[in-house]
């Protein structure tokens, strides 16, 4: 098994943060944000103009990628998240196909599934999965 250190040994916070929301366990705030963005032909989810607060997510949750991509130099992780952005970009403005909305949603999943198997070697959190 593939042990992820990158985590462990880093200093700064804010690389931390990034590192946690990529991985499965955390995925929910990722989840959460996608399905504000998903609301914004409809006016959003919280009040009109919601996703503005919750833009950073994304930020973080690319930059957590980022940094991944370079520890074990795939790129297959973050292919899938730009197939999540095309999809949910199509989505909010083009909203007449239903499966759209799986497609984003499913593809976020898929995004920190991938990024788990590079960085672990297995697709879910283990008890060694401490990151």
């Amino acid at each position: 098994m593939v042990t992820d250190t990158l985590f462990h040994t880093e200093k700064q916070s804010f690389r931390k943060i990034a590192l946690l929301f990529t991985i499965p366990c955390a995925i929910l705030p990722v989840l959460f944000t996608a399905s504000v963005f998903m609301s914004i032909p409809v006016g959003g989810i919280l009040f009109n103009g919601d996703f503005i607060l919750f833009t950073p997510v994304y930020i973080v949750y690319g930059y957590g990628l980022i940094i991944s991509r370079q520890m074990h130099r795939k790129t297959i992780p973050f292919l899938v998240f730009m197939l999540h952005a095309v999809s949910l970009m199509l989505y909010i403005f083009w909203r007449q196909a239903s499966w759209l909305s799986y497609s984003t949603i499913l593809s976020i999943i898929a995004t920190s599934a991938v990024n788990q198997y590079y960085r672990f070697g297995v697709f879910s959190c283990t008890e060694e999965c401490t990151v």
